[in-house]
């Protein structure tokens, strides 16, 4: 047969990266910074995944990332966005420290501060005479985040023990064996809106780290989350690595059994030495012809559950008609802070998380707000073959219905809520899905399930030898999970430990 190399753009890369989200973008600043000749494929108009932004009625509404924690001088994040310079051109407010957020459960309001000593004595404010729980607590916290050296920028130790017990076991029932109280349980498991934390699923390794990333220290961006990807994009143009966005990969290209090239929707053909995919790992098998990887590996990544999706409204209110919140604010109806393990559609909503966008020119008013609330993906199915300029009038009236139960919940916390409404978006399933690309609008990729995590587990590697994987589908979601995913795959090719220390010495 004919070299596929005759049909190509004339160029060869040593890396293609299909995705253009955090990963993708941060794999190619590091492997172009270090001199490799990089592409990136985006299928989208716009870079970012869940970076992006979009603009409706003057506002900037951010698709996935509300907030960053670890942001303070010297704490981890911190060091990640001064190596990829992202202190340079972009502005970041910080929350409020007694409160980043407050969570109203069953009508009792907690807020949950920055620091973990502030934590430690807001919590014995609500809590007084359980000073045994939280040490408790904070001493699970602690183990935890030790034994993941990676996620402090440390070189790990493959020699030291490692609290498998306490990193694998289900993070409710731990939580639940420190107090029998329900409230002292809700407080310090309230946060799991953020990594979607389910009841029989969640690992305890996964609500440490998250919580302490953002209970360190919480910040927003002043503006839209684009910038953290034009940031990006444009330092790797400036390390000489190319980015092409309307290009949508459908299927790898092999010589014999090796990997050689990508062929877009377009039908243009792009060739490389190596690939990595920054597409869940579902979709990159659909690009996988029959025969050219294992049966059972390609089985185990299509069958990987992903976590709940989510509905949001995307509001413009009234000019200085709703004040600027400096925290988050999340309300859950019922005495039961894991909402996505007792969710019924029928009950709907529930529980929502209330985010204010900083705006440079104005603290006192926040004139565009967004309400997030989980939704599962099955609810929208039917219509799941429309686009967003077909969906039929039936899909309009019931996200319009939706919306409206949605809003009629807040109002029970703002009551003038509704009155000040300008105008409204709205997000489904199926708007998540399209806009990021995911078979389902999973709000943060694949579950981590202590029950099997064998079968879990995602490696940077496949089992093609030159085809890698990152982004939020290898270890975490959010900032934090995607830069640790991207450091794993790039250390694969400039050595973990340089890595390293070009991130602490940044």
């Amino acid at each position: 047969m004919p070299s596929l190399k005759k049909n190509n753009l004339n160029k060869k890369y040593d890396f293609i990266i299909l995705g253009s989200g955090l990963g993708g973008l941060q794999t190619a600043f590091v492997l172009s910074k270090k001199g490799f000749k990089v592409l990136v494929l985006e299928k989208n108009p716009k870079i970012g995944g869940t970076l992006q932004s979009f603009r409706r009625f003057g506002c900037d509404f951010s698709t996935g990332m509300h907030y960053l924690g670890s942001l303070d001088e010297g704490q981890m994040l911190n060091k990640i966005f001064r190596y990829f310079g992202l202190f340079d051109n972009i502005e970041y407010k910080r929350m409020d420290e007694d409160g980043f957020e407050l969570i109203t459960v069953a009508g009792k309001e907690y807020k949950y501060p920055m620091g973990w000593d502030r934590f430690r004595k807001q919590f014995l404010e609500y809590f007084p005479g359980n000073e045994e729980v939280v040490s408790k607590y904070l001493s699970l916290i602690n183990k935890a985040i030790n034994s993941q050296a990676l996620y402090s920028l440390k070189q790990p130790d493959t020699t030291a023990a490692t609290e498998e017990n306490i990193l694998m076991s289900s993070a409710f029932q731990l939580i639940k064996s420190l107090s029998p109280n329900i409230d002292i349980q809700n407080y310090l498991a309230a946060l799991n809106f953020d990594y979607g934390g389910e009841k029989d699923k969640t690992p305890f390794y996964v609500h440490a780290i998250v919580t302490n990333y953002f209970v360190m220290s919480s910040y927003r961006i002043v503006g839209d989350s684009d910038q953290i990807a034009d940031d990006l994009a444009n330092s790797i143009k400036l390390f000489g690595g190319e980015i092409i966005t309307k290009q949508k990969a459908v299927r790898f290209l092999f010589e014999e059994n090796k990997l050689v090239g990508v062929e877009s929707h377009k039908g243009n053909k792009y060739f490389a030495e190596k690939f990595i995919s920054n597409i869940h790992p579902a979709n990159t098998m659909d690009l996988i012809e029959e025969g050219k990887i294992k049966g059972l590996y390609r089985k185990r990544m299509k069958s990987l559950e992903n976590t709940i999706s989510s509905f949001t409204l995307h509001i413009k209110m009234k000019n200085d008609s709703f004040k600027y919140l400096n925290h988050n604010l999340q309300y859950i109806k019922q005495n039961d802070v894991w909402y996505a393990s007792y969710y019924d559609e029928n009950k709907w909503p529930e529980h929502y998380f209330l985010h204010t966008p900083p705006h440079s020119k104005n603290d006192h008013f926040a004139n565009c707000i967004q309400i997030i609330t989980y939704m599962k993906y099955e609810e929208v199915k039917k219509w799941e073959d429309s686009t967003a300029r077909t969906r039929p009038d039936e899909y309009i009236e019931w996200k319009e219905e939706k919306a409206q139960k949605l809003i009629d919940l807040v109002c029970e916390k703002f009551p003038g809520l509704r009155d000040n409404i300008e105008a409204y978006n709205i997000s489904t399933p199926l708007s998540f899905r399209d806009y990021i690309g995911n078979s389902d609008g999973s709000l943060y990729g694949k579950i981590s399930d202590f029950n099997n995590m064998a079968s879990n587990y995602v490696s940077h590697k496949t089992k093609i030898p030159n085809l890698f994987l990152t982004g939020q589908n290898l270890n975490l979601h959010g900032m934090l999970g995607v830069s640790m995913s991207s450091i794993i795959t790039t250390a694969e090719f400039v050595g973990l430990k340089p890595l390293l220390e070009d991130l602490n010495n940044a």
